[in-house]
């Protein structure tokens, strides 16, 4: 009896406590019900209309870039989508019936956007957005990006620039996205240059990244995003560029966004941050001043011209021919645009890559030789036409001779003979010295733009090639033939250099930088790489030479000069025949020709910039490319004709300039610097086994 009670006892405990612990989990779920239902109960109704948090990337919009005088160059233009979520759009077919009823959607656009709707209502992409219509007209033309103006009597946007008329589908849509429940407005920016063609190869452009791109950027660029590809879009990327923002927020299961107050509590500490806008920047270029030069390299097939301030290195002016157009257009061209002429290489900008200059670069050589003491404004050579050397001819342009010469009639009717000379006394790493020293050639100039520097070679650099080295190659080197390899850009420095009284000035295309916030302008400070020591009596030798190549009827540009404001210049024709596999006979023809060459110095008493024109196997440099340079000189002067007026007369009373030839004008100089006679004479560069035809004769061409 005893054990049945002590058992009894037990168990009653057990039971006691049992029923305690129940009452206790019961009072805890009854609590925890209170909490959730009465005490937490809006927020936990607030939380039952959250969908998910979404986070995007907001794109800042990109620095736009001017030309010096404030005209847009390249700018972001926004452009709209309209966009879908598919889980949220009820009535497809009625959605997009509606908006084909609307003008928004054609028939072939509406059946497209049924599709992806349909489609995208399967899986667990249904709450994605797709794009229903790509690029909707709003008021930027869909031809060209110019903006439009509504004209009262059509009810229509119209174009000024294409003459088209057009339905403003943006308005349309935001007017009835009440209604049409599941789409939205998406904005983003594409990229629009005012300009086309004009700048683009300075300018540059932009496009969509690489999937390689991304994976290298350490999360910085995503899928979708643009970088700039050439010119200074891609020189200044990163500050165009700015910095990427988010936006986060919270979308409701209606699939609509939920305001920042009406957030439940464990979402009030999301935080957006917004983009940091690219700085704009403002270009050296002059829209007008490079508007003149497109349009001289237009009957060329292929060639470059750079204007450029001898002072501060500002590029006022840089195109390449042939060029090309590109940027976004909102519909599809109702013709194809001509095919790009790709054998004549018009994605390359042909300013800032390297080709032989020619004569152009006998100011390096006779700056050389008066410096060495080699030669002095009294040294006198006679050309019969040719110089010997070691038993073989290299031939000047005028087969007939210019008879005697001295350093200003050399420089300004072309004579190779006095060069060759020169040039054999100097030894090839003398002219190099001269050429890499004192104007900067074969040095990249520091540019923020890709260049290629070109090269100046070197005894050294021969004997490291597979060529080796010649004696004669000095001669070839003399009148920039040979190996001799620069750009328009740095022809275009060097003779600045003669104009500043030595100071190598970097080249730049940016001017001053434009804060996105106030407006402010940053200027972008001049730099000066090295200064040399000119002396101005050798100088003016090369002044008056330079001079009398434009302004003398013996000069080689003498037909392009202006009377009114002269100019000073010097031509070069460099041999330069090619030869291309599967080239049609037309462009074979082409390839045979020489490269046409002009540098000037404007205007001549007090130079403000430097003309480099550069045309590829156009020609003759007195021809083709000084009439080129004029037509530049000419727009310059347009616009800043008040800076000289006490230039514009009495110029020729200078008399460190007035140079006066008698007799009659030599023949006109031939397509190249050093020609070939079958057998009897050579120049340098067929003493490594490149044999090179003769030229037509001096009666026929002007270099």
């Amino acid at each position: 009896m005893i054990g049945l009670q002590d058992g009894l006892v037990e168990y009653r405990t057990h039971f006691r406590w049992a029923v305690i612990l129940i009452c206790a989990l019961l009072l805890v779920l009854v609590g925890r019900l209170f909490h959730l239902q009465i005490v937490k109960g809006r927020m936990y109704e607030t939380l039952a209309t959250v969908s998910h948090v979404v986070r995007e990337r907001t794109i800042p919009p990109r620095g736009s870039i001017f030309d010096r005088n404030g005209k847009l160059l390249a700018t972001d233009v926004e452009v709209s989508d309209l966009v879908a979520i598919p889980h949220n759009v009820t009535d497809p077919q009625a959605a997009v019936e509606k908006w084909m009823s609307l003008g928004v959607l054609d028939a072939a656009e509406a059946a497209d956007a049924l599709e992806k709707i349909i489609d995208g209502r399967q899986g667990a992409r249904r709450f994605h957005s797709i794009v229903v219509k790509r690029n909707l007209v709003g008021t930027r033309c869909p031809n060209d990006l110019e903006p439009l103006r509504f004209d009262a009597m059509t009810g229509q946007m119209v174009c000024s620039r294409c003459g088209g008329s057009f339905v403003d589908q943006k308005a349309v849509v935001q007017a009835h996205l009440h209604e049409m429940k599941g789409f939205s407005l998406h904005s983003r920016m594409v990229r629009h240059y005012p300009a086309g063609a004009a700048t683009i190869h300075a300018v540059g452009y932009v496009n969509e990244v690489t999937a390689a791109e991304v994976d290298d950027s350490n999360g910085v660029l995503k899928p979708g995003d643009v970088i700039g590809r050439s010119g200074l879009e891609k020189a200044l990327d990163e500050e165009l560029r700015g910095k990427v923002g988010e936006d986060v927020y919270v979308r409701s299961a209606a699939g609509s966004r939920i305001r920042p107050a009406d957030l439940p509590e464990p979402f009030k500490d999301l935080k957006s941050f917004p983009p940091v806008p690219g700085r704009s920047v403002k270009t050296t270029l002059e829209l007008g001043l490079q508007k003149a030069a497109v349009a001289a390299l237009k009957p060329h097939r292929s060639g470059a011209i750079v204007v450029m301030d001898v002072d501060t290195g500002e590029i006022l002016a840089m195109a390449s021919q042939p060029t090309f157009e590109l940027g976004p257009r909102l519909t599809v061209a109702d013709r194809e645009p001509p095919p790009l002429q790709v054998d004549y290489a018009p994605m390359m900008n042909k300013a800032v890559s390297s080709f032989p200059p020619g004569s152009t670069f006998k100011v390096v050589t006779a700056l050389a030789g008066l410096m060495e003491g080699v030669i002095d404004s009294g040294t006198r050579t006679d050309c019969p036409g040719y110089y010997e050397y070691r038993n073989r001819k290299f031939r000047c342009f005028v087969r007939s001779g210019h008879g005697e010469v001295d350093l200003v009639d050399s420089l300004a009717q072309s004579c190779d003979t006095y060069y060759y000379r020169l040039g054999d006394l100097l030894g090839i790493d003398t002219i190099a010295r001269y050429a890499t020293e004192m104007f900067g050639l074969g040095q990249k100039t520091g540019i923020e733009i890709s260049e290629n520097p070109g090269v100046i070679p070197t005894e050294a650099w021969y004997l490291n090639s597979s060529k080796g080295y010649q004696p004669g190659f000095a001669i070839n080197a003399s009148v920039g033939q040979g190996d001799i390899r620069t750009s328009p850009l740095s022809m275009a420095r060097a003779y600045a250099v003669l104009a500043n009284g030595g100071r190598i000035v970097q080249p730049r295309l940016t001017a001053a930088w434009i804060d996105p916030d106030t407006g402010l302008e940053e200027p972008v400070a001049t730099v000066v790489g090295a200064t040399v020591q000119l002396h101005d009596r050798h100088r003016d030798l090369i002044e008056r030479g330079l001079y009398g190549a434009v302004n003398t009827e013996a000069g080689t540009a003498y037909a392009s000069r202006i009377r009114e404001l002269p100019y000073s210049g010097k031509t070069g024709t460099a041999e330069a025949r090619e030869y291309r596999k599967d080239a049609g006979p037309e462009l074979q023809q082409w390839l045979k020709g020489d490269h046409a060459w002009f540098v000037a110095l404007a205007p001549a008493r007090r130079p403000r910039i430097a003309v480099a024109v550069f045309l590829e196997h156009a020609g003759f440099g007195g021809a083709v490319a000084a009439p080129a340079a004029r037509k530049v000189i000419e727009a310059y002067y347009r616009e800043h004709a008040d800076e000289f007026i006490d230039l514009w007369e009495g110029f020729d009373s200078r008399p460190e300039l007035e140079i006066v030839h008698e007799g009659p004008a030599p023949d006109q100089e031939s397509g190249t610097d050093s020609s070939v006679d079958s057998g009897e004479s050579v120049t340098a560069s067929d003493q490594d086994g490149s044999q090179q035809p003769e030229k037509a004769g001096a009666d026929d061409s002007q270099e």
